[in-house]
């Protein structure tokens, strides 16, 4: 009954929501791209020497998941702005060099580099 409850708190529109979807495309975005992972890895490994972890994807019916993958995120804030600083250019082209994958490419980077995406994380 409780993944049911919450899944209906998930239902509510407002900024949660919007950070929520924020954060999937993200992920859904960095598995999808293994070029972009693999900066994502190599830029982990610096910061957490030698270590890396793994983006969760969230199961729609398990509530924990979403909670662990927000979670997962926050961890790798500073990997993340990192990349953003040091990796920008070869990231925006991770998907290829078409123009419509570069537009993604550059809002899935923008959501990154948002201040307000990692502060409403957090809440």
């Amino acid at each position: 009954k409780i993944n049911l409850v919450v899944g209906d708190i998930f239902k509510i529109k407002g900024s949660f929501t919007t950070v929520i979807d924020d954060a999937l495309e993200v992920v859904k975005w960095f598995n999808n791209h293994s070029r972009a992972l693999g900066i994502l890895n190599e830029v982990q490994r610096n910061v957490f020497s030698g270590k890396t972890r793994s983006l969760i994807l969230p199961v729609l019916t398990r509530w924990t998941s979403h909670y662990l993958s927000v979670r997962r995120l926050l961890e790798l804030e500073m990997p993340f702005k990192e990349m953003l600083t040091t990796r920008i250019n070869e990231l925006k082209t991770c998907g290829g060099n078409r123009a419509d994958v570069i537009r993604k490419s550059a809002s899935i980077l923008a959501i990154l580099g948002r201040f307000d995406f990692w502060y409403k994380l957090l809440m």
